[in-house]
């Protein structure tokens, strides 16, 4: 927090890496502290992100990265996360563009691309309220007003701020005695398709009274961004994988009393069908007029046959495929870019009764919406007999035995075509499970309900903290802060496009096909009509709500205990508690329901209380063979304590350190040293100690006929690929089988209340420079966490099984690996792994376990040049920065000691979301200052990658992103008071690269620019 208190700099360098990136971002002013004269230059003392230590304004031990709240707002963002995503330390993941996978509308920082719930976001060095059970913050409750500036610390900083700092710290300061009035209205826009409006009104007001004694400042803003489907962009209109479920309907084919193949044949023919196109009968769709089509099959001679339906229909064929085969474009009608409408304040005050007490507060509320949306619900769910379902499943008194998947129809249904019942009437033989025999038989088939439209989520946030403290000088150079902050979050979600199962069996059991039951009854053998009423009958709207408290205390006294050669050492001790209550409500969607996933409640608390301490040691000043050598140390001890009270279970207690110690060298005025280590933990949050889940993420098939793996590992592929796995391999398919393109595959994770806290040990060499006009600095960090939390990657045990990496080189089938892997169909389904692989013995469900390792290492540069342009203009300057990261390594051991380095790879759907990572990003900024005007360009790089399957598929094809460049424009005039800026962001409109398998919408929508050319126009009035 700034003080009154000045201290003058005696080094003509400014010792910080944050300094430096100032002074690259923001050109003139930091370029000019950098050269004055060490004698004139006056310096606010300050503490420090990573430490509590008071110290010369930005002198830091520790890699950071400095930007200011002018360059966040300066191209019209209207989040953080948007401009946050731009630096090259950060891996862009939960933001505006996530829908599927999605965030819940809310946006995160993922700094090094170890995850959202691996780093902190602080206020003034301290903890804002949370809007997840990961206790992550959401960037979007965080208004832009009051920030003077934005740390960014990575490498670690547990031992300064607690559990979670383990990749780094997002410390936002913010302005300190603000007085004045500064008003802001700001308006964007895509060019030319102006679909993409953004616009924000924001003011801050403060001022000083009692004679400067105290000062009050209020912040607020109003923000509005336009939602976009992924059919306002070529790029993203079509589904680059597949789905099995259509708007059509399809027959599903069952064991024991087929549709003879000749009444097919005969069937196809009459329709004019070629011999090579017509379907088996697994392969059947229906037409709304009566007709049945024939879906193709991926690569093979056999193309979509008899399909009646416009390209443009509701039945909308994925262009990607058809007409090899029959797909539905789930995609074009799902969101791309989030809509947003927020409303926020935040204050901030002090007054200071004597310098030994001066009382601050602050406080903060954000209330906002946002919405993501889907394809119309599939029905997917569970049917069983009558009495052997569970709550969650829906019956039918035609299921005898078993389960099936979809519905399933008696054949009194009378919306059954002539044509349909042609095909049923030639069945002969009885599958047990089914009610009926030969022609009288019910059959099963897939649909996807259009009626109901999107599965839409909306989400409502509201925010709330308030924190209020005490702080002061209570001896010569000794200080304290005190303070206690609470804060809640409540999220009302409302679910809509969920369909009832049991309801959709009871109108196609009835005997009048539903029309008692609702107006015009249901038909799903084709696209057909469906009545307000009958979607009113099994329409079922979810709402949830979810409720954070928290509440911390913390206390730390910092002061000088001795003078030595260097200076003087100082010191710092304190203690912190945090306390954590989470509960969700699921409301009364509970039962047979297919589109969102139904929830059960839950309750649960943490607390962590913390005791912490640091020290600075000046250890050398002025002397020969050093300017300065200085060591700090920092450690914290942590005991911590979860409790899942909704079931009645605690979290296995713990007792941690973190701890790290930073050294500091200048042999010479321009160049200083710097070196530090940070041990850090991380404790399980409540997903992970007490909730489960499933996923589907994308996979790829080794058995596939054309892959490299078939052609050349030849018989012995072809035995692995026929006899490997639940259900038998391919069997009668080996020489014929190809995979579906981006087939998907089951995995379940459970909880585990067992787990312990993840370690990190981090560690960061580098250099801070000023030479020639010249400033910059270079870092090597070097981050490892151990007992990591996994999960199972999905094509990790797919390839390990069939060979890969030299996993199971001599193919046998009976590699726990291989028995992980069900197919159905001859597709890959499910990964059920068995108990040599952690699976549960009775489910294949894997338990969340610590293990493995996450690894991450590299190279950040940050150069700054300021070079005045007397010569065209008196007082003009042109000002160049530039901020680089090269990643050496992302490598992850995981299941099965398995171990990958991704550095250098795009992501793919399923794998966590901001897990694409290029090798090279950097950040450059062209500044001319000619009073009153100001010329800027912003140029921002994302290297080329391979595909994150080629690592785990060596010797497969797969594409990856091209690299690309963004160019950003913009003019600033100001005169007096007012301040006018026109811009253009991505100005020569590139599209983001394609690839594939992708994240989603053909690309990676977190890292890439996914919207395109946008304008922009920002006033301001300042006095």
């Amino acid at each position: 927090m700034v003080t009154t208190e000045k201290k003058f700099s005696r080094f003509g360098l400014n010792t910080s890496a944050a300094a430096v990136a100032l002074a690259m971002v923001f050109g003139s002013s930091a370029a000019n502290a950098q050269s004055a004269p060490a004698e004139d230059a006056a310096e606010d003392t300050i503490v420090v992100t990573g430490s509590r230590i008071v110290r010369p304004n930005l002198e830091s031990n520790s890699p950071v990265v400095v930007v200011t709240g002018e360059e966040t707002i300066k191209n019209a963002d209207i989040t953080l996360d948007t401009f946050l995503n731009t630096l090259p330390q950060v891996n862009p993941a939960g933001t505006t563009t996530s829908n599927n996978p999605g965030n819940n509308g809310q946006s995160n920082i993922n700094l090094r691309g170890l995850g959202t719930n691996r780093n902190l976001i602080l206020i003034n060095g301290r903890r804002p309220m949370v809007s997840g059970s990961d206790q992550t913050v959401d960037l979007n409750t965080i208004p832009q007003g009051l920030i003077e500036r934005i740390d960014v610390t990575t490498g670690g900083a547990g031992a300064a701020y607690g559990a979670d700092a383990i990749a780094g710290v997002v410390n936002i300061i913010t302005k300190d005695n603000f007085s004045g009035v500064d008003l802001r209205v700001n308006y964007a826009n895509s060019i030319p398709k102006t679909d993409a409006r953004e616009y924000q009104i924001a003011g801050t007001l403060g001022g000083n009274f009692d004679e400067g004694k105290g000062n009050l400042a209020v912040s607020f803003e109003y923000s509005k961004r336009q939602g976009l489907i992924k059919a306002q962009r070529g790029f993203a209109s079509q589904a680059t994988s597949t789905t099995g479920t259509f708007p059509t309907g399809k027959y599903t084919s069952v064991n024991g009393n087929p549709i003879p193949q000749a009444a097919i044949n005969a069937l196809f023919q009459s329709y004019g069908t070629a011999a090579k196109d017509i379907p088996t009968e697994g392969l059947l769709g229906f037409n709304s007029d009566g007709s049945l089509f024939g879906q193709g099959t991926f690569n093979n001679p056999r193309d979509v046959a008899n399909f009646r339906y416009g390209l443009d229909s509701p039945a909308n064929p994925n262009l990607n495929f058809f007409p090899d085969f029959y797909s539905y474009n789930f995609d074009i009608v799902n969101i791309l870019v989030l809509p947003l409408k927020r409303k926020s304040a935040f204050l901030q005050g002090h007054y200071e009764v004597s310098p030994a007490f001066d009382f601050f507060i602050q406080g903060g509320y954000t209330d906002y919406s946002s919405a993501t949306a889907l394809a119309p619900t599939p029905l997917g769910t569970t049917i069983r007999g009558v009495g052997q379902n569970s709550p969650l499943q829906a019956s039918s008194p035609l299921i005898l035995s078993g389960q099936f998947t979809g519905l399933v129809v008696p054949t009194t249904n009378p919306f059954i075509s002539a044509n349909l019942r042609t095909l049923l009437n030639a069945r002969t033989g009885d599958d047990p499970r089914l009610a009926g025999a030969g022609g009288n038989e019910a059959f099963p088939i897939s649909y996807r309900f259009l009626g109901t439209g999107l599965r839409q989520q909306t989400f409502r946030n509201r925010v709330a903290q308030g924190l209020a403290g005490l702080r002061g000088e209570f001896a010569p150079g000794w200080r304290y802060e005190a303070y206690y902050s609470w804060g809640e979050t409540n999220i009302d979600q409302t679910a809509a496009g969920n369909v009832n199962v049991q309801k959709v069996q009871q109108l196609l059991e009835a005997a009048d096909g539903g029309r008692s039951l609702c107006a015009g009854g249901f038909n799903p053998f084709g696209i057909q009509p469906l009545s307000a009423d009958c979607v009113s009958f099994v329409d079922e709207v979810g709402q949830t709500k979810t409720k954070f408290t928290q509440k911390i205390a913390q206390a730390y006294i910092s002061g000088e205990l001795a003078e030595l050669p260097g200076g003087t050492m100082q010191v710092v001790f304190g203690a912190e508690q945090r306390k954590f209550r989470y509960a969700f409500d699921p409301g009364s969607l509970f039962g047979p329901i297919a589109g969102f996933n139904t929830s059960t409640p839950d309750l649960g608390t943490n607390k962590f209380t913390d005791f912490f301490g640091e020290l600075l040691v000046p250890i050398a000043k002025d002397v020969a063979w050093a300017d300065t050598l200085e060591l700090s140390l920092t450690a914290r001890r942590s005991k911590s304590d979860f409790n899942d009270i909704q079931n009645g279970i605690n979290g296995a207690p713990s007792n941690d350190w973190a701890y790290g110690g930073t050294l500091t060298w200048a042999p010479i005025r321009e160049v200083r040293l710097r070196a530090s280590y940070q041990h850090s933990v991380r404790a399980p949050n409540f997903g992970e100690l007490f909730s489960g889940g499933g996923g589907f993420p994308q996979i790829f098939d080794p058995c596939s006929i054309s892959s490299n793996f078939r052609t050349t590992k030849g018989a012995a592929a072809a035995t692995i690929c026929q006899t490997a796995g639940a259900a038998g391999g391919l069997a009668g398919l080996t020489n014929t089988f190809v995979a579906t393109p981006g087939a998907q595959a089951f995995i379940t994770t459970t909880n585990n209340p067992n787990l312990k806290p993840e370690s990190s040990n981090a560690f960061t060499v580098g250099a801070v420079f000023n030479a020639m006009g010249i400033t910059g600095s270079i870092d090597y960090y070097n981050i490892k966490i151990k007992d990591v939390i996994a999960t199972p990657d999905v094509n990790d045990i797919i390839s390990a099984c069939y060979g890969y990496n030299d996993i199971n080189a001599n193919l046998s089938a009976a590699n726990p690996f291989c028995n992980a892997v069900f197919r159905s169909g001859g597709n890959i389904a499910a990964v059920f792994l068995p108990p040599e692989l952690g699976g549960d013995p009775a489910t294949g469900y894997f338990q969340r376990v610590n293990q493995g390792t996450v690894k991450t290492s590299g190279i950040d540069v940050q150069l700054g040049y300021r070079m005045p342009t007397d010569f065209a203009i008196p007082e003009s300057s042109l000002n160049l920065n530039l901020a680089m990261n090269y990643l050496i390594d992302y490598t992850v051991v995981g299941i099965g000691n398995l171990k990958r380095n991704y550095a250098g790879t795009a992501s793919y759907f399923g794998a966590d979301l901001g897990t694409s990572f290029p090798k090279w990003k950097a950040t450059g900024n062209i500044a001319w200052n000619i009073n009153p005007i100001t010329l800027s360009t912003r140029i921002r790089y994302i290297d080329s990658m391979s595909n994150r399957a080629e690592k785990q598929f060596p010797g497969e094809s797969f594409t990856g992103p091209k690299s690309i460049v963004y160019f950003d424009f913009a003019a600033e005039a100001t005169v007096e008071n007012v301040t006018l800026r026109l811009g253009v962001n991505n100005a020569f409109d590139k599209q983001p690269p394609t690839y594939a398998p992708n994240v989603q919408s053909g690309t990676d929508p977190s890292l890439y620019d996914v919207i395109g050319r946008r304008a922009y126009v920002s006033a301001r009035l300042k006095f």
